[in-house]
């Protein structure tokens, strides 16, 4: 089972370098840059709406300062984006992990493959089976890639009904 290193929001506006306050809302997108996506948070007062690029978004409130339970993006947000780098076959190490991570989470389940080199994860929900490359990574890389994906994908605050939403 792969354990991630969880770090919490920069807590900064990306548009201002201000500090967000604790109760403070702002929202996350994660965001397509170059051949990279990058996690970029607003304030409420520096949100215009999805940038540019974006994968998926939701709102949050910065928690009281004390050490709180892990919550991850939204179920859609986190799905999303793992289309989103298995499409891009220079991600093929992330989208591996980020598939384990959404089968860890209950997201996806595992398929019956003959071919030991590839992963069949399925969406019941959305009746979609992916087939994903399983590539042989380094235990320096499966780090780089965990503390990427909780970068992006970890929140310390659990987000409120219907305030995250899915470019197309």
């Amino acid at each position: 089972m792969l354990n991630f290193d969880f770090k919490k929001s920069s807590r900064k506006c990306f548009e201002s370098d201000r500090e967000f306050q604790p109760s403070e809302v702002f929202y996350s997108a994660l965001v397509e840059v170059d051949d990279s996506t990058e996690r970029r948070d607003y304030g409420d007062d520096h949100w215009e709406g999805p940038p540019d690029g974006c994968i998926g978004w939701w709102k949050s409130r910065v928690p009281e300062k004390k050490e709180g339970k892990v919550y991850w993006a939204p179920k859609n947000v986190l799905l999303a984006y793992f289309q989103h780098v298995h499409a891009d076959a220079n991600s093929a190490d992330v989208a591996y992990v980020t598939a384990l991570l959404l089968v860890q989470k209950k997201i996806l389940s595992i398929g019956d493959s003959e071919d030991a080199s590839i992963l069949l994860v399925h969406d019941r929900q959305a009746k979609e089976t992916f087939e994903v490359n399983v590539p042989e990574i380094s235990p320096k890389r499966l780090t780089e890639i965990q503390t990427e994906l909780s970068e992006r994908l970890f929140m310390d605050q659990p987000i409120e009904e219907g305030e995250f939403e899915v470019e197309d």
